[in-house]
C-alpha cells in the first residue's frame, strides 16, 4: 500500500524528544510518539463510523516496528470489516480475565476460601502444603478445563516416582476436590483426578505403624516425665505436652496449640475452640489431678498471659510441632507414636469396663449410627472426669504381669 512504512528501526531508536510531544509517521495511520521525558509509544489513527479513533498499540522498544505495523494492520482489516477495534480489544481484554479465574490455580484458590472456616488450622496447613508441592507448580497457569487426565497423570508420576508416595495419594485426592469444586461453579465439565483414584500405578505404600505403648511400659514412661533437673531429657514444655496428652487423650494437633486461657485451674478443665477440633466443635475436657499438676509446675517456670501457648517454642508457629511428641518418645526408648497415647487409652479404658459412649466422647470420636448419634446428646461429664482420674492413677501403678490375678473396683 501506497505510503507505508516510511520509518525504520534505527529512525525509531535515534528520535530524541523535545520539550513538546513529537511524531514519527510510518504510514497508514501509524505512528511513534515521543514524549518529553523519553518515553515513545505506538498510536495510530483511524476513523470508523464517521469518527476518528486514536488507537494504542503499546511502547517502543517493547512493541517493535514490524509488532506495530502488524497490530495497524489487523486493526486496518477490521474496520474494512466493519468492526469497531476498540471494542474488539476490550472483549478480548474480558475473554482474557474471564480465562484468568478458570485456571486450575484461581479455582484453587477459590475452593481453599470456601472451605477456610471449616477446615482445622492443620487441615489447612496439610491441603495447602500439599496444593504448593505437587499441584500447583505445573497446574496453576492452566485453564482448568484443558488439564487432561494423562497430563495429571504425568505431573503426579513424577513427585511419586521421586518417593512421596502418600504424599502424591493425597494430593490426588485434593486435587479430586479441586476439580469438583470446578465442575460445581460451572468452570469444567471433566474431573481427571477423580479418574486417576484407581488407577494401578499408584499403589499405596506398606507403612509401617509403631504400635501403642505397651501397658506394663507406661509406669517408665510417666517415671521419665516426672524427673527434674539434669535427669530430665526432655525439656519442660515437651515433658508437659506429653503428660496431656497421656492423660486426656487429645490430638496432637488440638493439644500443641492449646493457650493458658484454655485451663480452668479451679474447675480442672480443658476447653479446645471449635477451629482446632477435627469435628469443628468445641471440646471441653476433664484435667485429672496429675495433669493439673503438670500445668502449674509449667506455668510456675513461665510467664503465662491471656492467650500465650502453654507449649511454647521459637518456631514460627509459637509451639511445638506435631513432630515433637513422637520425637520425644522415640528420645526416651518408646518406639511409638503420640497417637499410640490415644490407643491405650482406648484399650486400658474399655477392657476396664468403661462405658464405651463416655471413653468415645472423651477422644472426640464421632459416633458412626447416625440414628444412634441423633439420640446421643450427653457429654458424659461426671463419668468422664471420674474415668479420666482413674486412668491417670493406672498410668503410675505397675503393671508388669505376676502371678496374682488383681481385679479392679470402682464406684458406679
Amino acid at each position: 500500500m501506497a505510503g507505508l512504512y516510511l520509518l525504520t528501526d534505527a529512525e525509531c531508536k535515534a528520535a530524541k524528544p523535545k520539550n513538546k510531544v513529537t511524531y514519527l509517521n510510518d504510514g497508514g495511520g501509524l505512528r511513534l510518539r515521543i514524549h518529553p521525558n523519553g518515553s515513545k509509544t505506538w498510536t495510530q489513527r483511524a476513523r470508523f463510523a464517521g469518527k476518528e479513533k486514536n488507537l494504542g498499540l503499546g511502547s517502543y522498544p517493547a512493541v517493535t516496528l514490524t509488532i506495530a505495523r502488524s497490530k495497524a494492520q489487523t486493526n486496518r482489516d477490521l474496520i474494512n470489516q466493519d468492526k469497531d477495534p476498540v471494542i474488539i480489544k476490550r472483549t478480548q481484554r474480558a475473554a482474557l480475565a474471564q480465562r484468568s479465574t478458570e485456571s486450575f490455580g484461581a479455582i484453587a484458590r477459590e475452593f481453599f476460601k470456601h472451605n477456610e472456616e471449616e477446615w482445622s488450622a492443620t487441615h489447612y496447613k496439610r491441603n495447602e502444603g500439599l496444593l504448593r508441592r505437587f499441584l500447583l507448580p505445573d497446574l496453576a497457569r492452566l485453564p482448568i478445563q484443558e488439564i487432561t487426565e494423562a497430563y495429571l497423570f504425568s505431573v503426579l508420576k513424577k513427585a511419586y516416582d521421586a518417593g512421596t508416595k502418600e504424599s502424591v495419594r493425597r494430593a490426588r485426592a485434593l486435587a479430586a476436590q479441586i476439580f469438583r469444586f470446578g465442575k460445581d461453579t460451572q468452570r469444567c465439565t471433566n474431573n481427571p483426578a477423580k479418574d486417576l483414584a484407581e488407577n494401578s500405578y499408584f499403589k499405596k505404600p506398606q507403612v509401617k505403624h509403631f504400635t501403642a505403648i505397651a501397658e506394663e511400659d507406661v509406669p517408665d514412661l510417666v517415671h521419665q516425665l516426672n524427673l527434674t533437673g539434669e535427669a530430665q531429657r526432655l525439656q519442660a514444655e515437651t515433658a508437659c505436652l506429653l503428660k496431656i496428652l497421656l492423660y486426656t487423650g487429645q490430638r496432637v494437633s488440638a493439644t500443641i496449640a492449646c493457650q493458658w486461657n484454655e485451663i480452668d485451674f479451679e474447675k480442672s478443665l480443658w476447653t479446645i475452640p471449635a477451629q482446632r477440633m477435627k469435628n469443628r466443635k468445641t471440646h471441653v475436657v476433664p484435667l485429672p489431678r496429675q495433669a493439673i499438676i503438670a500445668l502449674k509446675q509449667l506455668r510456675g517456670m513461665s510467664i503465662p498471659h491471656g492467650d500465650g501457648f502453654v507449649f511454647r517454642s521459637h518456631s514460627q508457629s509459637g509451639h511445638l510441632s506435631n513432630n515433637a511428641p513422637r520425637l520425644a518418645l522415640h528420645r526416651l526408648g518408646f518406639t511409638v507414636t503420640a497417637h499410640g497415647l490415644r490407643s491405650l487409652i482406648t484399650d486400658v479404658l474399655n477392657e476396664a469396663g468403661f462405658n464405651r459412649d463416655a471413653v468415645e466422647r472423651q477422644l472426640d470420636h464421632v459416633e458412626q449410627n447416625q440414628v444412634r448419634r441423633a439420640y446421643l446428646r450427653t457429654d458424659f461429664w461426671t463419668e468422664r472426669a471420674e474415668m479420666m482420674q482413674w486412668f491417670a492413677d493406672w498410668c503410675e501403678r505397675d503393671h508388669r504381669p505376676s502371678n496374682v490375678i488383681q481385679f479392679k473396683t470402682r464406684s458406679h
